[in-house]
C-alpha cells in the first residue's frame, strides 16, 4: 500500500495557524512532521511549496491534490477521506 503524503504548506502562515493544524494532525493520526504513523500508511510533512498565494493559506497537499483555506476541522474531514 502505498503511503499518504499529508504535506502542510508553511508560506504564509502564522505560527498559530501551523500550531491548530499540526495539532488537528497530532490528535487524529498521533504523528508530528517527519513522522509516518504507526501503520506506515500517513506521512505527515512541512514544506515551502512554492507559489503560495496568502490568501489561499492554510494550503495542504494529500499527495498531488492542493486544498486551499485549510481550517483544523477542514484539516480532520480531509484526513478521514484521504487516510485510511
Amino acid at each position: 500500500m502505498p503511503v499518504t503524503r499529508l504535506e502542510i504548506c508553511t508560506e504564509h502562515l502564522s505560527i498559530d495557524q501551523r500550531e491548530e493544524l499540526l495539532d488537528a494532525v497530532w490528535t487524529a493520526l498521533r504523528i508530528s512532521p517527519g513522522m509516518v504513523t504507526a501503520d506506515g500508511n500517513v506521512e505527515l510533512v512541512l514544506a515551502q511549496c512554492g507559489g503560495v498565494r496568502p490568501e489561499d493559506t492554510p494550503l495542504v497537499r494529500v499527495n498531488d491534490l492542493e486544498y486551499r483555506n485549510v481550517t483544523p476541522d477542514r484539516l480532520v474531514t480531509l484526513m478521514r477521506r484521504w487516510v485510511r
